[in-house]
């Protein structure tokens, strides 16, 4: 005798079917990990006889690190290629922090 999950497929059925991503359903089913969710969509399409793809969360583009070195007058200069995409403009303010050995940047708001 199979034993009964706690999860309902007909639920997770509608939400796969209305085009919802792998996180938006984890979080509406209250799955939290990851093989839990593929071993119930391996279960609903065994169950159905049919294949259901889930899309999956855009991810955000990472960045490259850029190294910069202190000028000669001290100064420590973000070129406007260093900074294209980033959102910061021209005339932003920021908070400067000074760690052991790291610089934070914090945007004022205006």
């Amino acid at each position: 005798m199979a034993r009964k999950s706690k999860y309902d497929l007909g639920k997770l059925r509608d939400l796969v079917a209305s085009g919802k991503t792998k996180s938006e359903i984890m979080e509406a089913m209250h799955i939290k990990n990851h093989p839990t969710f593929s071993n119930l969509m391996l279960k609903l399409m065994d169950e159905d006889k049919k294949y259901y793809q889930v899309k999956e969360a855009r991810k955000m583009k990472q960045t490259k690190q850029i190294t910069i070195k202190i000028g000669k007058n001290q100064t420590l200069t973000l070129s406007s290629k260093v900074l294209a995409g980033s959102g910061f403009n021209a005339g932003d303010t920021f908070t400067v922090k000074f760690f052991k050995n790291r610089i934070n940047l914090t945007l004022v708001e205006k």
